[in-house]
Protein backbone atom coordinates (compact mmCIF):
# COMPACT_ATOMS: atom_id res chain seq x y z
CA UNK A 1 0.00 0.00 0.00
CA UNK A 2 1.67 3.26 -0.66
CA UNK A 3 1.50 6.32 1.41
CA UNK A 4 0.05 9.80 -0.09
CA UNK A 5 2.47 12.38 0.52
CA UNK A 6 2.61 14.30 3.47
CA UNK A 7 3.12 17.49 1.37
CA UNK A 8 0.98 17.52 -1.92
CA UNK A 9 1.94 21.04 -2.57
CA UNK A 10 5.97 20.47 -2.20
CA UNK A 11 5.30 17.37 -4.44
CA UNK A 12 4.20 19.24 -7.29
CA UNK A 13 6.60 21.46 -7.17
CA UNK A 14 9.67 18.59 -7.69
CA UNK A 15 7.52 17.19 -10.54
CA UNK A 16 7.30 20.75 -12.22
CA UNK A 17 10.90 21.50 -11.92
CA UNK A 18 11.74 17.55 -12.99
CA UNK A 19 9.15 18.53 -16.01
CA UNK A 20 10.97 21.30 -17.06
CA UNK A 21 14.61 20.30 -16.55
CA UNK A 22 13.40 17.26 -18.92
CA UNK A 23 12.01 20.06 -21.51
CA UNK A 24 15.36 22.02 -21.01
CA UNK A 25 17.68 19.42 -21.55
CA UNK A 26 15.59 18.09 -24.75
CA UNK A 27 16.02 21.35 -26.15
CA UNK A 28 19.27 21.74 -25.62
CA UNK A 29 20.13 17.94 -27.28
CA UNK A 30 18.02 19.37 -30.19
CA UNK A 31 20.07 22.50 -30.32
CA UNK A 32 23.06 20.83 -30.13
CA UNK A 33 21.92 18.12 -32.97
CA UNK A 34 21.20 21.30 -35.59
CA UNK A 35 24.65 23.33 -34.62
CA UNK A 36 26.64 20.08 -35.39
CA UNK A 37 24.29 19.29 -38.85
CA UNK A 38 25.23 23.08 -39.81
CA UNK A 39 29.23 22.52 -38.87
CA UNK A 40 29.83 19.00 -40.72
CA UNK A 41 27.31 20.37 -43.48
CA UNK A 42 29.86 23.23 -44.51
CA UNK A 43 32.64 20.78 -44.65
CA UNK A 44 31.18 20.43 -48.26
CA UNK A 45 33.50 22.39 -50.65
CA UNK A 46 31.88 24.40 -53.49
CA UNK A 47 33.65 24.40 -56.45
CA UNK A 48 34.46 27.75 -57.48
CA UNK A 49 33.17 29.69 -60.79
CA UNK A 50 35.06 30.66 -63.68
CA UNK A 51 35.27 34.62 -64.55
CA UNK A 52 37.16 34.59 -67.71
CA UNK A 53 35.99 36.17 -70.99
CA UNK A 54 35.57 33.69 -73.92
CA UNK A 55 38.66 32.86 -76.07
CA UNK A 56 40.25 29.72 -78.03
CA UNK A 57 43.60 30.65 -78.41
CA UNK A 58 47.06 29.32 -76.47
CA UNK A 59 50.47 28.75 -77.01
CA UNK A 60 52.38 25.60 -76.94
CA UNK A 61 54.57 26.80 -73.79
CA UNK A 62 50.50 26.92 -72.11
CA UNK A 63 49.70 23.74 -73.37
CA UNK A 64 52.78 22.24 -71.70
CA UNK A 65 52.18 24.15 -68.67
CA UNK A 66 49.02 22.01 -68.01
CA UNK A 67 48.94 19.01 -65.85
CA UNK A 68 46.03 16.13 -65.79
CA UNK A 69 44.15 16.44 -62.08
CA UNK A 70 44.37 20.23 -62.14
CA UNK A 71 41.24 21.71 -61.55
CA UNK A 72 39.03 23.58 -64.60
CA UNK A 73 39.12 27.08 -63.30
CA UNK A 74 42.51 26.86 -62.10
CA UNK A 75 43.53 26.10 -65.94
CA UNK A 76 40.99 28.23 -67.71
CA UNK A 77 42.27 31.42 -65.41
CA UNK A 78 45.97 30.61 -65.83
CA UNK A 79 44.53 31.01 -69.29
CA UNK A 80 42.79 33.90 -69.18
CA UNK A 81 39.92 32.24 -71.82
CA UNK A 82 37.53 29.94 -71.67
CA UNK A 83 38.58 27.83 -74.86
CA UNK A 84 35.84 27.01 -77.29
CA UNK A 85 32.91 24.68 -76.39
CA UNK A 86 32.17 21.76 -78.41
CA UNK A 87 28.49 23.84 -80.00
CA UNK A 88 31.02 25.70 -81.03
CA UNK A 89 33.78 24.21 -83.03
CA UNK A 90 34.54 23.31 -86.41
CA UNK A 91 34.04 19.29 -87.74
CA UNK A 92 36.94 19.05 -89.31
CA UNK A 93 39.02 20.06 -85.80
CA UNK A 94 36.01 17.74 -84.00
CA UNK A 95 37.29 14.71 -86.36
CA UNK A 96 40.96 15.02 -85.34
CA UNK A 97 39.96 13.58 -81.52
CA UNK A 98 38.34 10.54 -80.37
CA UNK A 99 34.70 10.80 -78.53
CA UNK A 100 34.20 12.75 -75.31
CA UNK A 101 35.19 10.81 -72.42
CA UNK A 102 31.88 9.88 -70.28
CA UNK A 103 30.68 12.26 -67.48
CA UNK A 104 33.55 14.96 -69.18
CA UNK A 105 33.16 18.43 -71.15
CA UNK A 106 35.68 19.59 -73.20
CA UNK A 107 36.89 22.45 -74.52
CA UNK A 108 39.15 23.47 -77.85
CA UNK A 109 41.92 25.64 -78.16
CA UNK A 110 43.85 26.61 -81.36
CA UNK A 111 47.64 27.10 -80.94
CA UNK A 112 48.81 31.42 -81.81
CA UNK A 113 52.49 29.93 -82.56
CA UNK A 114 51.88 26.94 -84.47
CA UNK A 115 49.50 26.91 -87.08
CA UNK A 116 46.62 24.19 -87.64
CA UNK A 117 47.39 22.83 -84.45
CA UNK A 118 44.51 22.27 -82.64
CA UNK A 119 44.42 20.97 -78.41
CA UNK A 120 41.60 19.31 -76.74
CA UNK A 121 40.94 19.52 -72.30
CA UNK A 122 38.33 17.56 -71.46
CA UNK A 123 37.30 17.90 -67.50
CA UNK A 124 35.22 15.82 -65.14
CA UNK A 125 31.78 17.27 -64.67
CA UNK A 126 31.55 16.11 -61.05
CA UNK A 127 34.66 18.20 -59.67
CA UNK A 128 36.35 19.57 -62.85
CA UNK A 129 39.42 17.69 -62.55
CA UNK A 130 41.44 17.48 -65.83
CA UNK A 131 40.88 13.90 -67.23
CA UNK A 132 42.07 14.44 -70.91
CA UNK A 133 44.65 16.84 -72.69
CA UNK A 134 45.50 16.07 -76.17
CA UNK A 135 46.54 17.63 -79.38
CA UNK A 136 46.87 17.11 -83.30
CA UNK A 137 47.20 18.78 -86.50
CA UNK A 138 45.31 19.47 -89.28
CA UNK A 139 47.64 19.49 -91.54
CA UNK A 140 48.33 15.66 -90.32
CA UNK A 141 45.53 14.23 -88.91
CA UNK A 142 45.74 11.13 -86.91
CA UNK A 143 44.72 7.61 -88.66
CA UNK A 144 41.22 6.43 -87.69
CA UNK A 145 40.57 9.64 -85.92
CA UNK A 146 42.68 9.01 -83.06
CA UNK A 147 45.19 11.11 -81.75
CA UNK A 148 48.19 10.69 -78.95
CA UNK A 149 47.16 11.31 -75.17
CA UNK A 150 49.85 14.23 -74.44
Amino acid sequence: MSTSPTDPEGYRRRQRRRALIGWFGGFLAIAAFVVLLVVGGSDHQQRRTLKVPYGDVMTSRDYGEIHLGEEDVVVLERLVETGRPERLTKKFVLVLFPPVPEDAYCVYWEFSDEPQIFARLCFATADGELVEKRKHSVLHPPVGGQSTVV
